[in-house]
């Protein structure tokens, strides 16, 4: 298990590629060079401007980063997962987004202040299903922190898309419950680089040294 702990998304990303790269997990079977669980800790998560080297468009995260909390634009969203995130999250009847901003607003933050993004109706056997399953969160010492659970993230192609979108989210409910944000977890139980990216991502790290 890797633990990172760091300020923000771009710093956390970088530690993350590159301690899989140079001391990752090997793994038993052809689809992954490198497989870890990774537990994220961020102390002050914020809107950063997309880390260069990160193998996706700046202009394309930032679309991601704004539709997932805004449902703006959405036929130019690329990433599949982000528009189910969105649906799964604020669609009425029951939004949940509204739900958990109504649970943190009470004067004692409980354990049901959650969401779940996995529906086992529609989710199971499907090839886009939600990697992220579970957001929780609570307020503590008057800021607002955020638990975040995934099963799977690349770590070379979508690990920091990943961690801004759902940083965009923390803040987006900071800002309803009208606190300040604090601190942000994420866990991945399989934090993955695939082979075929194995080349890449180790020219990659070579530039984060």
């Amino acid at each position: 298990m890797l633990i990172i702990k760091s300020n923000g998304a771009n710093a956390a990303w970088r530690q993350a590629l590159l301690t899989l790269v140079e001391n990752g997990a090997e793994t038993d079977n052809d689809f992954y060079y490198r497989d870890e669980l990774v537990v994220f800790e961020l102390d002050n998560p914020s809107a950063e401007t997309p880390d260069p080297l990160f193998p996706m468009p700046k202009e394309e995260l930032q679309i991601i980063n704004r539709f997932i909390t805004s449902g703006e634009n959405e036929e130019a969203v690329s990433h599949e997962w982000t528009k189910l995130y969105y649906h799964r999250m604020f669609d009425e009847p029951n939004s949940q987004m509204r739900y958990i901003i109504e649970r943190l607003a009470e004067p004692i933050t409980g354990g049901e202040s959650l969401m779940s993004l996995w529906d086992k109706n529609v989710d199971q056997w499907q090839i886009v299903a939600p990697c992220t399953l579970v957001i929780w969160a609570r307020k503590r010492n008057g800021r607002l922190e955020t638990h975040v659970h995934a099963h799977s993230s690349d770590a070379y192609k979508k690990l920091l898309m990943n961690l801004q979108e759902f940083i965009a989210v923390h803040l987006y409910m900071a800002r309803k419950c009208g606190v300040e944000p604090g601190k942000y977890y994420h866990v991945i139980d399989s934090c993955h680089i695939h082979r075929e990216d194995t080349q890449a991502a180790k020219q990659l790290a070579s530039k984060l040294t």
